[in-house]
């Protein structure tokens, strides 16, 4: 069992790479207070002036449905200048409880801020967070390991100290080894080849690459990432990128239950045709996908992306299935973070499937799941 000291060294010296005399800024949730302090005391041994501030969920639950708009959707008066004047930011995920979407006001969900990226978070707040820390070229990290928690995983009958292991065993990857395994794949998928995946459980999909923007789970956060206002999140470890959405055809056969809220979607299998999903069938709970179909919209039914995971670390069924070296991740709906064509209001269905084996072009990059890079 990894301990918090191992999760906040590896994030601090290998992820944000700290450096002495660094300003290092340190948010998180108020069940997250001891890992955010060893954080911080991680920071101070580098010789980094910290400072941490704390988000008490009652607190943020009342403002986000009580509160005028104007205080909760925009950056804080006083947020800007600490920002300008920081090097590093790490935050650790939440809130400690599922997000109780039905009792916020609809009109104000796009105003929840959760993930401090704008590839996810459409919020006002989120904007103005990231134009700023562009121009500072800011270094973000977000621990995502603390969304274990044992309220969550009620919702998703998971065993919690399970997953809670799981998650942050995952935090302490050897992330330049991913680093570079997600940077050839990288190079493999942002052409225009086509590529064929197929499985021993009958999965058998071919697409084309669109020379789309490929997004790499690396761990460690760059000067790149920085000037583009990107969070890195931990754990890490995958790679994903957007395709023709047109172009899948055939058969996916998701081997690994997908985890939902009351338990898991079994044996779900689609038949693609024309990037469009035609028919699907599951052993378990086919209810959750095809109202997953009927209340999207758009493109909802579309293919959007694949990917692989590079964490050796991480296990399937513990809510970080795209990361699972040896696991291939297929995608449908809203890839329009993703640089996809695909409009769905921001729906997407994904899941994981195991013993695969890809090529892309003429390369063969995995055999019965076992990368060959």
């Amino acid at each position: 069992m990894v301990n918090l000291e191992d999760v906040a060294d590896k994030a601090i010296e290998v992820s944000l790479g700290v450096k002495s005399g660094e300003n290092v800024w340190i948010h998180g949730w108020d069940h997250t207070i001891e890992l955010m302090s060893r954080l911080a005391w991680e920071c101070r041994k580098r010789g980094c002036h910290v400072i941490i501030t704390v988000q008490p969920e009652n607190f943020w639950f009342r403002s986000i449905t009580e509160a005028p708009l104007e205080l909760v959707d925009r950056l804080e008066a006083y947020q800007a200048p600490m920002l300008r004047d920081t090097d590093a930011y790490v935050f650790t995920l939440g809130p400690k409880k599922p997000v109780p979407w039905e009792r916020i006001p609809k009109e104000r969900h796009s105003a929840v801020s959760i993930w401090l990226d704008e590839r996810y978070d459409k919020s006002t707040f989120a904007k103005e967070w990231a134009m700023v820390a562009k121009a500072r070229k800011v270094r973000m990290l977000a621990i995502e390991a603390t969304i274990a928690t044992p309220e969550r995983a009620r919702m998703l009958s998971l065993d919690y100290n399970e997953w809670k292991d799981v998650m942050l065993t995952g935090c302490i990857a050897d992330y330049h080894e991913v680093a570079r395994r997600g940077k050839i794949l990288a190079s493999l998928m942002s052409g225009k080849e086509e590529v064929q995946i197929t499985t021993p459980h009958g999965t058998n999909l071919r697409f084309k690459l669109d020379s789309r923007p490929v997004d790499v789970s690396g761990g460690i956060t760059t000067k790149e990432k920085a000037e583009k206002g990107l969070v890195t999140f931990l754990p890490a470890g995958g790679v994903e990128a957007s395709a023709d959405e047109r172009s899948a055809e055939g058969k996916v056969v998701y081997d690994v239950p997908i985890r939902v809220k009351g338990g898991p979607v079994v044996g779900l299998t689609l038949q693609i045709k024309d990037g469009s999903i035609v028919e699907f069938t599951a052993r378990e709970r086919k209810e959750v996908f095809e109202r997953y179909l009927k209340e999207g919209s758009g493109d909802i039914n579309r293919f959007a992306f694949f990917g692989f995971g590079l964490n050796p670390y991480l296990r399937h069924g513990f809510t970080q299935d795209d990361k699972v070296l040896g696991g291939v991740t297929v995608g449908f709906g809203d890839n329009e973070n993703k640089g996809g064509k695909n409009k769905a209001d921001g729906h997407e269905w994904w899941a994981s499937i195991t013993k695969a084996t890809v090529t892309i072009g003429d390369t063969e990059v995995m055999r019965d799941g076992t990368l060959l890079i």
